[in-house]
């Protein structure tokens, strides 16, 4: 089993020069811890060393404070570091004062040696401008989004005020812009009433912690918000968007507002903030430390129950269009059952305070006129509507039945597509130790075959046998085409002469006799039929031999 070990960085340097504001994880290594301590300097620690942690670099962020005098006017002016976080391309450090200034610092310090080659950039415009600068008690800053499109900047105040900002490139041609900006998109008071014994508004330090996608985990002195930005889906398209898109992208993120939700509540007759919160996998549980000690969780699914409840429409009515089913949510989410049960069951008149004389009798006819109107109303006003409630029970029950009997259903199919799917899985592993196998067989008689034609280098008897006779016939064969070729030739010649002469005969015109013809026909007949024989000879060896 593998143990654990802790190591103290600077514990005496850092309990004498000041406080701990944050400590982070370098973004581009997992061995490097930056530190950022009360007197506006940033420590930069190694703890992969063998002899353990050592401090590496040191640098100023901002004016360094002279004596516990010079902190404490730091602070009481906002001009010290509080908390910083990086960017999600991990290229940038985010630096938040305690007036609400946010510098920028890169990342890339770990390779170079002097603190003189870090740059604090800053502190960055924010749009549109305000008098406070967006609050003068900021106290923490965190960073949302990916790396491909604009990033979400969270800034908290120790009043409970969150501004949500995007950080853009500025365009601005002043030669000491920054080269970023910050646009304030919206504000969100939390409001957070701690019950005091005072009756005193309470001032208390936030804290963030990024959770799903678009959501994130504020906790405080009151207990933990989760806040949900639901125009960060939008973001990319702004990133992709044409210029004439921009402007339509714009309106649509600033038309959704964002979403804050209570999930621990600890403010009782004094404040008890939360020790630690964690995000658990799968990513939808939020593990919460009390200051009793005590561990809560919190699931941040159920709040993202529309998109559920849209899935669920969308597989119960699959033939419908996104715009119905938007239409059929949005009738859905007007009403709940108990508010339904509620409106059938409410009467429409009163019910009036009966008051007789009782020094005066009623006769029968005034009493049963009485008792039908008391009949009538206790029909029309009760037990028709609770027939009414009591069908609309039964159809929700119904509805929920159905609605059970369908998920055991795909219960049901789920499971046997996992069972298909590991048989198909075993079949395939068995087909592919079989193949393995094959495969390493016919290797092995491969290098077998390779093996004995690489030692069988001596001829057999039988062999050579076959070599000797087919030399034989390849010289024979040699010898026949080169006299086919002279019969040829010899053949050429004898066409040529005849030719000759029967020019000759035909310009002298002589003619032969009878016996001279004969007799030239006789022997070139004879030349033929020799050259033809040799010709059919010649075929035959060439048959033999198998020469082309």
């Amino acid at each position: 089993m593998r143990r654990s070990s802790s190591y103290s960085l600077d514990e005496r340097f850092m309990y004498a020069k000041g406080e701990v504001h944050r400590v982070r994880w370098h973004p581009k290594s997992l061995s490097h811890l930056l530190v950022l301590l009360s007197d506006n300097t940033m420590r930069l620690y190694n703890i992969a060393l063998k002899t353990g942690p050592r401090m590496i670099k040191s640098f100023l962020i901002g004016p360094k404070p002279v004596g516990s005098l010079g902190m404490t006017l730091l602070d009481s002016f906002g001009d010290s570091a509080v908390d910083f976080t990086a960017t999600p391309d991990n290229e940038h450090l985010l630096i938040l004062s305690g007036n609400g200034d946010v510098y920028m610092m890169n990342t890339d310090f770990l390779e170079s040696k002097s603190p003189l080659q870090i740059k604090l950039r800053g502190p960055l415009a924010m749009y549109p401008p305000a008098d406070d600068n967006y609050g003068s008690e900021s106290c923490a800053i965190m960073t949302m989004g990916a790396a491909d499109y604009s990033t979400i900047v969270v800034i908290a105040s120790a009043t409970a005020s969150l501004y949500h900002c995007l950080l853009l490139p500025n365009d601005s041609e002043k030669e000491d812009s920054d080269g970023y900006a910050l646009y304030v998109m919206e504000s969100v008071d939390l409001n957070i009433v701690l019950n005091s014994k005072d009756d005193v508004p309470f001032v208390y330090p936030v804290h963030l912690y990024p959770c799903l996608g678009n959501t994130y985990a504020c906790m405080h002195a009151g207990g933990v918000h989760s806040v949900t930005l639901p125009f960060m889906g939008h973001l990319k398209d702004l990133a992709l968007a044409e210029e004439n898109e921009i402007d339509s992208i714009l309106s649509l993120i600033s038309s959704k507002s964002s979403a804050a939700r209570h999930l621990v509540c600890t403010s009782s007759d004094e404040a008890s903030p939360p020790v630690g919160l964690v995000l658990a996998p799968p990513l939808h549980d939020i593990l919460v430390l009390c200051s009793t000690g005590e561990l809560l969780t919190r699931r941040l699914e159920p709040y993202i129950i529309e998109e559920n409840l849209f899935r669920e429409l969308q597989l119960q009515n699959p033939a419908l269009h996104n715009e119905e089913l938007h239409e059929l949510l949005k009738e859905r989410q007007k009403l709940s059952f108990v508010t339904i049960i509620q409106e059938i069951l409410s009467r429409e008149v009163s019910q009036p305070i009966l008051h007789l004389n009782k020094n005066q009798d009623l006769g029968p006819k005034e009493m049963l006129e009485m008792l039908t109107e008391v009949t009538v109303k206790l029909r029309e006003q009760y037990i028709a509507r609770q027939s009414r409630a009591n069908l609309a029970l039964v159809s929700k029950i119904n509805a929920l039945r159905s609605l059970q009997m369908q998920q055991v259903a795909w219960k049901e199919d789920l499971q046997k597509d996992i069972q298909d799917v590991e048989m198909e899985s075993a079949l395939l592993i068995e087909k592919r130790n079989l193949a393995e196998k094959k495969q390493e067989d016919i290797k092995f008689r491969c290098s077998s075959v390779i093996r004995a034609l690489s030692s069988s280098s001596i001829k057999s008897p039988a062999e050579q046998e076959m070599m000797r006779q087919l030399e034989t016939y390849k010289q024979k064969s040699s010898y026949l085409q080169t006299q086919t070729r002279s019969l040829r030739e010899h053949v050429d010649k004898h066409i040529q002469r005849i030719k000759e002469w029967e020019e000759e005969y035909k310009k002298k015109d002589i003619a032969l006799g009878k016996s001279h013809s004969d007799t030239i026909s006789s022997i070139l007949q004879q030349q033929t039929n020799q050259v033809s024989s040799l010709i059919e000879e010649t075929k035959l060896l060439k048959d033999q031999l198998g020469v082309v």
